[in-house]
């Protein structure tokens, strides 16, 4: 998140290195090779909540597959925990591995070509862009919850995968061309409004009030996350000051928070099927016995 926030910060002009509360650069951790060649890691506490964000995707697409085939839903809460599980593993590579965005902000504007900063690019891509993915799954599986669209019907699969491409597109155009509107309308504005319309269409089910409490602890550790990477990063970074800011600061806790987050939407997945089949056997009418 906060690679996009300094490329953010190039296209409108803002340095917010300025304020001596910011680290002056992120925490970097250097080794030597055999070669003698230093391998740099960048941010190196993301790759902790990186590596639990992909094990959280992987066992909870996994035990979501276990679920009742009458949870016709099943298939994309799959889908969505899996891209989660892809997106922060990408975002760990990004931030740790692939260097400084003002390189690729030199690069984009000299018209440069070079492998190493090719890649950043893809990966850059590809982060932003599952990143809006998976809020956009969160408000298909929604709208399926429902019974708003069909999730065994091959138009909503043709418009969750036309969504998809569409993101892809609109972040490659808005990286290349440095267009400054991107990040507010396909980072906040799309992520909001999804998962604000997943929350109100999980309210509508009245079978899954009872489950509903750990949607919102889930919901909440999220939304805290974004706020401290977006509008709180000052505040955090002047808190801590600009050696702790480096480790634990506005990027690590949206990380964090996003995998504690998810972690909790996963049990609410859970306990509200383990609900209707609750449900579903508490009123099962013994018809033999009461002829009796």
């Amino acid at each position: 998140m906060q690679y996009f926030l300094h490329v953010q910060d190039s296209l409108i002009e803002h340095n917010s290195s300025s304020n001596s509360s910011y680290p002056s650069s992120p925490a970097k951790w250097c080794f030597n090779d055999i070669d003698g060649h230093k391998l740099c890691i960048r941010s190196p506490t993301l790759i902790p909540t990186c590596i639990l964000a992909l094990l959280i995707g992987i066992f909870c697409s996994k035990n979501i597959s276990k679920l009742p085939e009458k949870f016709s839903t099943r298939w994309l809460y799959q889908l969505t925990f899996f891209l989660f599980g892809m997106m922060m593993t990408s975002a760990g590579i990004l931030h740790c591995f692939l260097g400084d965005p003002n390189k690729l902000l030199d690069t984009l504007r000299n018209s440069d070509t070079d492998s190493f900063l090719f890649l950043q690019l893809l990966f850059a891509i590809i982060v932003a862009g599952l990143t809006t993915n998976v809020a956009i799954s969160f408000f298909f599986c929604g709208l399926c919850d429902i019974n708003f669209l069909n999730p065994n019907s091959r138009s909503t699969s043709f418009l969750l995968i036309g969504s998809y491409f569409t993101v892809f597109v609109l972040w490659t155009l808005g990286i290349l061309f440095q267009w400054s509107w991107i990040f507010y309308v396909l980072y906040l504005g799309v992520i909001l409004f999804c998962c604000f319309t997943y929350l109100l269409t999980q309210l509508a089910i009245k079978s899954n009030h009872s489950a509903l409490p750990a949607l919102i602890v889930g919901g909440c550790y999220g939304a805290i996350g974004l706020c401290a990477v977006t509008f709180g990063e000052k505040y955090i970074c002047k808190l801590e000051g600009p050696f702790w800011s480096q480790y634990i600061g506005p990027n690590f806790l949206w990380f964090l928070f996003s995998d504690v987050s998810m972690a909790f939407i996963f049990i609410y997945v859970i306990r509200a099927n383990r609900e209707k089949k609750v449900i579903i056997e508490k009123y099962h009418i013994d018809v033999e016995k009461n002829q009796e």
